[in-house]
């Protein structure tokens, strides 16, 4: 049975996900995103991730059971990338079905189509992070560029699984009117999509980086106003994307 490096675990999430949510945070990422604000999980460093068994995290995750079905949650995979540990994830996402629990994973689809359909079915709610519409602009952002993702949406879409765009919101950066209609235009097509989940960048991860020495460069970025994130919000509104509540 396969195991996992696992960074921590919240008990209480109402933000990753339908209902409450018990969060699973894996170590490792294909990414190297300059606002990230778990950057001491991507790394996998020693003494930042623990090791644990399948049969662990489902028992741990039994435990707090009666607390997120009674509000129609589940367990959401997040980190880091789940898919960075496919092997783990497999399984377990596996385990989790057979215990009749709603599942989420929260990723960023930089995996092979195969990886995606192996889980698709263990899966009843895709969590698409995608940092920008534009190539250029999203490797400049994550170190890699955005064609496999955007392939795989569609791919996602085929298979017929709900799933749920997530996109951070960071004035001058991914804010632009013109990259945003892009993105609205694009996922405009996909029946699948349940909900566009607009994050308003924040600054809470810096002392990560700063404990890490790693430097900071979007350090003169600035959370959007209400205004911005509302105007963002109309782009995807004109054309009848959903975009759910902060």
């Amino acid at each position: 049975m396969a195991k996992g490096l696992i960074h921590s675990f919240e008990s209480f999430s109402t933000l990753d996900g339908p209902g409450i949510r018990y969060v699973v945070f894996l170590s490792g990422c294909f990414f190297r995103c300059v606002f990230c604000h778990n950057v001491d999980m991507v790394e996998s460093l020693p003494g930042t991730y623990k090791e644990y068994s399948v049969a662990e995290v489902v028992e741990k995750i039994n435990r707090a059971r009666p607390y997120f079905v009674r509000s129609g949650g589940g367990v959401t995979l997040s980190g880091g990338e789940p898919f960075f540990q496919f092997n783990f994830i497999r399984e377990l996402l596996s385990e989790f079905k057979r215990e009749g629990i709603h599942t989420a994973v929260d990723t960023c689809l930089y995996t092979s189509s195969q990886q995606i359909k192996e889980v698709s079915e263990w899966v009843d709610l895709f969590l698409v992070g995608l940092k920008h519409i534009d190539t250029r602009k999203h490797k400049q952002l994550t170190g890699r560029n955005n064609d496999l993702i955007l392939e795989n949406i569609s791919y996602l879409n085929s298979l017929k699984k709900p799933f749920w765009l997530r996109y951070v919101v960071i004035p001058g950066i991914t804010s632009d009117k013109g990259d945003i209609r892009r993105l609205a235009e694009f996922l405009a097509q996909f029946s699948s999509l349940q909900g566009v989940d607009l994050l308003p960048y924040h600054r809470l991860g810096i002392k990560k980086w700063q404990a890490m020495n790693k430097e900071y460069t979007l350090s003169c970025a600035k959370p959007p106003t209400e205004e911005e994130m509302e105007e963002v919000k109309l782009a995807f509104r004109a054309i009848n994307l959903p975009v759910l509540a902060c």
